[in-house]
């Protein structure tokens, strides 16, 4: 009863180690994108806002739209605070949000050390460490049990010692002679 609990209580772990960061990860990131909207409530960046001009937002490949908030601009995430269309160009009034993209560095470093157990000589003992646990917490008997009796012999005469008898050819090979 124990190590069954047990079992599935190591398995648990387990799962949770492989599943349970991208759940931290969007925890975290929800609090971070809150704190920022705060901040941007509160004024804490009047007067440090950044612009950036996008002249076709289509095209640019640098540039990407993650959603109606936020920007992603030669690699850097920005919150956006006001937009301002002119024709194709479009004016971003931003602040660069370093706390997320160090959340999305910290994740894309995990995920790619993830990726990484893929390979065949880690994908093999995470397979039989798996195996393992599952088989000890899916079946009931795993272990053979000892006989009911055990019986115990007992040698009176001293062991003697027997050599081999070696036969000695009466004649040589055929292919010395």
């Amino acid at each position: 009863m124990i190590r069954k609990f047990l079992s599935f209580l190591f398995a648990g772990m387990i799962i949770f180690n492989l599943f349970g960061y991208y759940f931290v990860f969007k925890c975290d990131q929800i609090c971070v994108k809150n704190e920022m909207k705060g901040m941007i409530r509160n004024g804490s960046f009047h007067g440090r806002y950044e612009e950036i001009t996008i002249l076709n937002p289509a095209t640019d490949r640098d540039f990407k739209i993650i959603d109606k908030d936020e920007i992603l601009y030669r690699g850097k995430l920005y919150d956006v605070i006001s937009t301002k269309t002119s024709g194709t160009s479009v004016v971003f009034r931003c602040i660069n949000d370093t706390k997320e993209e160090q959340l999305l560095a910290r994740y894309d470093k995990y995920s790619t050390w993830v990726n990484g157990m893929n390979l065949p000589e880690r994908s093999k003992n995470s397979q039989a460490m798996l195996h393992h646990i599952i088989k000890h917490a899916l079946l009931n008997k795993y272990s053979v049990q000892p006989p009911p009796t055990s019986s115990v012999l007992l040698f009176l005469e001293p062991v003697r010692d027997f050599n081999s008898i070696s036969i000695q050819p009466s004649f040589p090979p055929p292919w010395l002679a």
